[in-house]
């Protein structure tokens, strides 16, 4: 199989976000910022990375080897969440606020510090996958 560019590095470009993201919630635990103040750079980089890597999830999906049931649900979950993230930070760009944010309290970060780790381990994995097929 000739692997295009873009099937070669969506996997390896969703990491990215999620090491962001495991950052950005691992300083609001320490620091408690309000999750109203992040700023409007990190939405551009979230809609830029986490939209090509989430269509790459999308149109590269018949190609993936998966293993097993598990392996399914994983991929299924970060496109839904990178999706949604994708859709969500484009929408603050837009609106010119981060209001909606204000939904997730601080204790919200403990749990998405956990699925941001496991997710990123798991687009790691993905990446090496692929490189080896």
């Amino acid at each position: 199989m000739t692997k295009t560019f873009y099937y070669r590095t969506f996997a390896k470009v969703a990491f990215l976000p999620y090491v962001g993201g495991t950052i950005a919630h691992t300083l609001r635990l320490i620091y408690k910022f309000p999750i109203v103040e992040t700023p409007f750079w990190i939405h551009w980089v979230i809609v830029l990375l986490g939209g090509y890597a989430s269509l790459g999830f999308v149109f590269h999906i018949s190609k993936i080897k998966f293993h097993g049931i598990i392996d399914k649900i994983l991929y299924g979950l970060i496109i839904f969440h990178l999706g949604s993230s994708v859709i969500l930070h484009a929408y603050s760009l837009v609106v010119q606020n981060n209001n909606w944010m204000d939904i997730f309290p601080l204790e919200f970060s403990y749990f998405a510090l956990f699925y941001f780790v496991g997710f990123g381990l798991y687009c790691k994995s993905l990446s090496k996958r692929i490189d080896a097929q």
